[in-house]
């Protein structure tokens, strides 16, 4: 289910956005810097600081995530139910000592939350549909210019 394009741009995407439902029906947005994908049918994050969407998901299963590249203006939407996972699990032991190789032991990892994909859907700007000529690079270059950013420029 999961493309080569998804994954890149998840690989790629430094903040994602969790939505799950609270007891009452609300919604509940959470954002997530640890998002990575796991295999061709799930993505996984760790719980670090986000005891609300892990409470509703032991509730509700259901979730999406949203990971858009601010550059580019387009991502995806990714539907899917999760499983949480912490103690000695191997998913969770793998997960936190990935998130410490990164960040050190700084950052607490309480719980990792596997989610299998059942559905994708583009999250893409209107301007490619509304606006001649339009293209990832012309809105990457304008939305670097607008946020100030020059991009990195490899060594060789």
């Amino acid at each position: 289910m999961l493309d080569g394009d998804m994954k890149a741009l998840v690989s790629g995407t430094m903040l994602c956005f969790a939505a799950t439902v609270n007891d009452d029906g609300t919604p509940n947005l959470s954002p997530k810097s640890s998002l990575r994908v796991h295999d061709d049918n799930h993505l996984i994050f760790a719980n670090m600081a986000s005891p609300g969407t892990v409470d509703n998901l032991r509730h509700n299963p259901a979730i999406e995530l949203n990971c858009v590249d601010i550059f580019s203006r387009r991502g995806y939407r990714f539907t899917g139910r999760a499983a949480i996972y912490s103690g000695d699990d191997p998913l969770y032991l793998s997960l936190k000592h990935d998130v410490a190789a990164e960040h050190g032991d700084a950052i607490p990892v309480h719980d990792a939350v596997l989610v299998e994909v059942t559905d994708v859907k583009p999250a893409i700007s209107p301007a490619y549909t509304f606006i001649e000529g339009v293209t990832e690079e012309v809105l990457r270059t304008a939305y670097l210019a607008k946020y100030g950013v020059q991009p990195a420029v490899e060594a060789g």
